[in-house]
Parts: structure tokens; C-alpha cells; sequence
């Protein structure tokens, strides 16, 4: 009776496993997915809306599965949406559901996935590329002055651009020399404020500057994602700071949470 029992166990178990993994991805993104991207909630795209996803196809296949597996920083957006125990590969296909549910031109699908064959992965930079040609224009870095006042010493091989390799070094270089520089907390909490209050939209009465020792943490709520990058885009050239920790989120994770 006791092998018969184990036996039934096993194959009751093997059964529930094999459930859960035939679940088609529909079935997995009304699970899970529906809560956000039916409505377009929270900043999600919404399942139909041509627009939006045309907007994020344009950074990539690649970098939409990314977001979706590894998450976005400052968003509802969580890794996997939450489902840590989901597959890569059906995760994927969740993506691959909802981008096909949403009846995309084809034209749209061929244009990212000949930006994804050039191989990028910095999200800054893929951001920055607004031309999509796989490289940084003097225009494209217009917005970060420090980085455009060293755009010749970052264009190592002189063809007036940058490559996602050159952007990562310069990224590198400016924060070390950031870090070298002294300052005291009074000065850098006064230059933070300085740059922050110098992004449009931005409320910094609703942002915190904490800085101990060089060491700044940011917090508070903004009106958009898209705002928090503004604000590490700001304050990382703040000459004197030794670190970083931006934990900005916008008003809809306020009532997710």
C-alpha cells in the first residue's frame, strides 16, 4: 500500500507540474500581466495601443525582454512582474503574446529587430540613441553638458561620435573624476538642489537629498518615470559625490504599494 500511495503521489505531482507549465502564454499574461497592461496602468503599454509599443519596439526586442525579465528601475515594473519563478523563455513568450496581440505593422517588428543585431546593451546609451544608428551624436549628448564638453577626449578613434564602448568609458572616467573631487555635504546638498530644481516638471519640494559623507540617497515621488532618470541624469555630474542611490518613484507605485 505504501509504494502504491508514493506512486499515486508522484504521479499527482508530476501531473500539477506539468499544468502549470502548459500554460499557454494568454493564459500566463491574464495571470499575471493583465493587472497592468489591460488598462495601461501604471505607466504599462496597453495591449492594442499601436503607439506605445511602436515607441518602446523602437529600442529593440531585446531590450523590451530585458525590461520584462530583469525590470524597470523607478516603475511598477517589477522582475517578471513579480513571478520570479517563471522561465526566461516563457517570460519571453508573455512578450511575444502581447506584442502580437497588439497587431504591430510589420515594419515595426523588422526595425527592431535590425536595431537589436547591433548588438547594444548599455540602456543608457540605447536611450540616448535617438537616431538609432548605434552610435552618440555631439546632439544626441546635447542635454549633458559635462559629457559634450568631452566629446573629442571620449571619440577615441576621431569619426565624431561616440560608440556604446566610448559612451561606457566616458561614463566611467567622469564618474571617477566626480569621486576624486572634495567637498563638503553642506556645498553638495546645495548643488544637488541646484541641479534638480533645474528639470522642468520636477517637484522637489517631493524629493528628499540626504548626503552623508558624499553619499547621496534620493527619494521622494515624481510624476514619471521618465523624471527619475532626469534626476540621476542631473545629479551624477555634481562634482564631490562618492555615490549614488536614486530610490525616486512616481505617484501610481504610491497606490500599487
Amino acid at each position: 500500500m505504501r509504494i502504491t500511495t508514493n506512486i499515486f503521489m508522484a504521479l499527482l505531482l508530476a501531473t500539477s507540474v506539468t499544468t502549470v507549465c502548459a500554460a499557454t502564454p494568454a493564459e500566463q499574461y491574464e495571470k499575471f500581466c493583465t493587472i497592468c497592461h489591460l488598462p495601461g496602468s501604471h505607466g504599462a503599454p496597453k495591449v492594442g495601443n499601436h503607439d506605445a509599443w511602436t515607441q518602446r519596439l523602437r529600442s529593440g526586442l531585446n531590450s523590451i525582454y530585458r525590461n520584462a525579465i530583469e525590470g524597470i528601475p523607478n516603475t511598477t515594473m517589477l522582475a517578471k512582474g513579480g513571478q520570479a519563478g517563471l522561465p526566461d523563455s516563457e517570460f519571453r513568450a508573455i512578450v511575444d503574446f502581447m506584442i502580437a496581440a497588439t497587431a504591430l505593422p510589420p515594419s515595426v517588428i523588422s526595425d527592431a529587430r535590425r536595431y537589436d543585431r547591433l548588438g547594444l546593451t548599455d540602456r543608457d546609451f540605447i536611450r540616448r540613441d535617438v537616431s538609432r544608428d548605434g552610435y552618440l551624436s555631439r546632439q544626441e549628448v546635447g542635454t549633458d553638458p559635462v559629457l559634450l564638453k568631452g566629446f573629442s577626449r571620449f571619440d577615441i578613434n576621431r569619426d565624431g561620435r561616440l560608440s556604446e564602448t566610448e559612451y561606457r568609458n566616458a561614463e566611467t572616467a567622469l564618474e571617477r573624476e566626480r569621486i576624486a573631487v572634495n567637498a563638503d555635504d553642506a556645498s553638495l546638498n546645495t548643488a544637488v538642489g541646484k541641479a534638480l530644481a533645474a528639470i522642468k516638471g520636477l517637484k522637489t519640494e517631493d524629493v528628499k537629498i540626504e548626503i552623508s559623507a558624499g553619499a547621496l540617497v534620493l527619494s521622494g515621488v515624481v510624476a514619471h518615470p521618465g523624471l527619475a532618470i532626469e534626476a540621476h541624469d542631473a545629479v551624477k555630474r555634481v562634482a564631490g559625490l562618492k555615490s549614488i542611490q536614486n530610490r525616486l518613484i512616481t505617484g501610481d507605485q504610491m497606490g500599487w504599494d
